[in-house]
């Protein structure tokens, strides 16, 4: 990739982005093609808003795209807890909550697994069928929150879950034949020794 479009994105410098456009105005067209990481990418992690809107507005194309990590900028922005940049890559597409990246994990289940209670609600707002999305291990959003004792993201997604009446995730087992449940009374027995 570019540097200076590297640079650009790191800092998030709509000026650079147009000035590196008109001098090559293919450069993003020849980073579709050459590169597994786009300026998308790179500016959802330090939380370039306006930023990531101006790349939206050029290659949307490029909010589904998965890095050689497995990770889309929805990823990214979801595991940060960059809400404003999540609510934007959403627009492009709702179903990106969705985006499978490397073993399966989702946008959704980035978020569980940091506990950002917010951005599991703005993507479940957006797209509620993605709480039925699994891991390669068969775990949903609710077992990774659970695992990572993320406590606000479990309220997140069981008050959404009772809400929506969807109590059957509940009720899914991951590979071990664990539900949510099993998980979050074998963590409480485990901190109680």
């Amino acid at each position: 990739m570019d540097l200076w479009l590297v640079e650009a994105s790191l800092t998030g410098n709509i000026e650079s982005l147009h000035q590196l456009l008109r001098e090559n105005p293919l450069i993003l067209d020849k980073m579709a093609v050459f590169s597994s990481e786009n300026p998308l990418h790179i500016a959802s992690i330090p939380g370039h808003v306006d930023f990531v809107k101006e790349m939206v507005r050029l290659k949307p194309e490029f909010a589904k795209e998965i890095n050689q990590e497995g990770f889309s900028a929805v990823h990214m922005a979801a595991a940060c807890g960059c809400v404003e940049i999540v609510q934007e890559l959403l627009k492009v597409d709702p179903r990106l909550s969705r985006l499978e990246g490397k073993e399966n994990v989702t946008p959704l289940h980035c978020a569980a697994i940091k506990g950002r209670a917010e951005v599991i609600s703005v993507m479940l707002s957006s797209c509620p069928d993605c709480i039925e999305d699994l891991t390669v291990q068969k775990e949903t959003a609710l077992h990774l929150a659970i695992k990572n004792n993320q406590f606000e993201a479990v309220k997140a997604l069981v008050d959404w879950i009772r809400e929506m009446d969807k109590e059957d995730i509940l009720n899914v087992k991951d590979e071990l034949g664990n539900t949510a449940l099993h998980l979050a009374t074998w963590k409480k027995q485990r901190q109680a020794s």
